[in-house]
């Protein structure tokens, strides 16, 4: 929920997917790489350090992994669940829903898990230091003073630090440092179609002319991160368009997707070329699919451009079949069911 910093509103409520999500499921697998692209999109690793007069330090440490989205994709966090075989989903509001590991058994399969398929975006430094926190509590050492001490020190650059409750209580700890993100390259193409299942969109813009006719439709594909992660937006542009980096020209054509914010502190990759939309945007996910909710919408995005290959955008008929398709598209969409 806290990635797709570019929406300008709000998500809203629409009504809820009231089926009931068995956690037994015959459906295969989800990729491994797209499990870390999709977390790398849309997870949290979490150190918790709260009061509790009844332990012996005064104090409780629990970690716990969690992937927190909108309700209307609860279904691929059971999807989730399933493949990694541990932790619980559950709603969490009338909006939202929460697949959660907080097990020390369980989250050594989390760990073991981005070992083996590192995140690749700014959260790597995140998972990091949680787990030099998860080992030390594995340990039993947050047990004692020293131990407590050197997790909060952990804790202090992990997600958004210490709050004024712990910088009071512990105002002799020296920070570690939060490790450096170095963007290493895109891994595997799963790892983008996860990533983009949580943290893309596909659009259809239109820019109205003097009558309906002479309307311009355009299909735009475009992912929005804070600054520090431009180079991973830039490494998706040369995936995406198998640029050469060492070929100047490639290079030129490769930027022309990439724009900055001169406002906010952050960076967008758009790809909205007819052309590279229709022959290297759409063919990858068609092999590399989207899962989720998300999925629809790109269904809807391939049919505005069959749409568009066969010029009926050009019609009034065919005009006002894209309207209907947008209408239901991104925040309009009320559920995974929604597919007429």
């Amino acid at each position: 929920m806290d990635r797709e910093i570019c929406y300008q509103i709000k998500i809203p409520t629409n009504r809820l997917n009231n089926r009931t999500f068995s956690t037994i499921t015959t459906q295969p697998k989800i990729n491994p790489w797209f499990l870390t692209g999709f977390s790398d999109a849309e997870s949290s690793f979490i150190i918790s350090i709260y009061r509790d007069e009844n332990s012996k330090l005064k104090w409780r440490v629990t970690p716990n992994f969690s992937i927190h989205i909108h309700i209307k994709d609860i279904a691929l966090l059971e999807e989730i669940r399933n493949t990694f075989g541990v932790g619980k989903v559950r709603k969490n509001s009338n909006k939202t829903a929460i697949f959660r590991v907080d097990s020390i058994q369980e989250l050594q399969i989390i760990i073991d898990h981005f070992n083996k398929y590192s995140l690749i975006s700014a959260k790597v430094s995140d998972f990091l230091l949680f787990k030099q926190c998860y080992n030390l509590i594995k340990q039993k050492q947050h047990l004692n003073q020293a131990g407590l001490e050197q997790i909060v020190a952990f804790k202090y650059n992990l997600n958004k630090g210490l709050n004024d409750v712990l910088k009071k209580a512990f105002p002799s700890i020296v920070p570690v440092d939060r490790p450096k993100y170095i963007f290493k390259g895109i891994p595997n193409p799963f790892w983008i179609s996860g990533f983009v299942s949580g943290d893309s969109t596909f659009s259809v813009s239109i820019q109205k002319g003097n009558n309906k006719i002479n309307n311009r439709v355009r299909l735009l594909f475009g992912t929005c991160l804070h600054i520090r992660e431009k180079e991973l937006l830039i490494g998706m542009s040369k995936y995406f368009l198998n640029l050469e980096s060492k070929q100047s020209e490639s290079e030129n054509n490769l930027y022309k997707y990439i724009y900055d914010s001169e406002i906010r502190q952050y960076t967008i990759l758009q790809i909205k070329n007819f052309s590279d939309v229709v022959n290297k945007i759409i063919p990858f996910f068609n092999k590399y699919p989207i899962l989720g909710i998300k999925s629809l919408d790109f269904d809807d995005f391939k049919k505005v451009a069959e749409l568009m290959k066969n010029k009926e955008h050009l019609t009034k008929k065919g005009y006002n079949k894209i309207l209907k398709i947008v209408e239901r598209m991104n925040l309009n969409r009320n559920s995974i069911e929604d597919k007429i």
